[in-house]
């Protein structure tokens, strides 16, 4: 007689992800943001004739505010790039401030934006999903500033779909990359 053990079946995300625990992060922070995604997009439907009655500048801040959450909170995850080169460099070493040495603080800076680099990026893109669903119900026109937002729309749904193989460092670089496209996209989007 065969004992019944537990038999793992392997999900879509661990062909992406390879650490459970990871996996088990990602895939609450991505239900997180489906849900305030989902609960943002049916509040703004609910309260439409309110937000249509909004006169056009009261609208744009309102419209900006989800924009502006978002851009801050991508520029705390773009910033693990540069922890990360400031990490490889062998002269911090030796670099100290009073008595602190400064490799152990980017380390743990370091750290600290790898285990948030992730969930920060889903949520922030919530707000860039609920910040568009503002911008294309209200006087949609294609103008240089939804032009660029789209832009950088599409780059983003690239960019994580290359972050999911950069878990396994299968992406060939391609999740810097457009990182990098993305910030340029999205702060000329920001700028106009």
């Amino acid at each position: 007689m065969e004992s019944k053990s537990k038999i793992s079946h392997p999900s879509f995300l661990s062909k992406f992800i390879p650490n459970s625990k990871e996996r088990k992060n990602v895939i609450f922070y991505l239900a997180l943001s489906i849900c305030l995604t989902v609960a943002g997009i049916l509040l703004i439907s609910a309260y439409r004739e309110v937000l249509m009655g909004m006169d056009e500048e009261s609208y744009k801040e309102f419209l900006k505010q989800f924009g502006s959450a978002a851009r801050i909170i991508y520029f705390v995850v773009l910033s693990i790039f540069p922890i990360f080169l400031l990490m490889k460099w062998r002269g911090l070493k030796g670099v100290k401030w009073k008595d602190i040495e400064i490799k152990r603080l980017v380390q743990f800076i370091g750290k600290l934006l790898r285990k948030w680099h992730v969930p920060l990026a889903l949520l922030a893109t919530a707000g860039v999903v609920l910040h568009g669903f503002l911008a294309l119900i209200r006087d949609f026109h294609w103008g240089f500033t939804n032009i660029t937002g789209i832009l950088s729309s599409i780059v983003l749904f690239f960019l994580i779909s290359m972050g999911f193989k950069r878990f396994k460092r299968k992406d060939r670089a391609w999740h810097l990359k457009l990182a990098i496209t993305f910030t340029v996209f999205f702060m000329i989007h920001a700028s106009f």
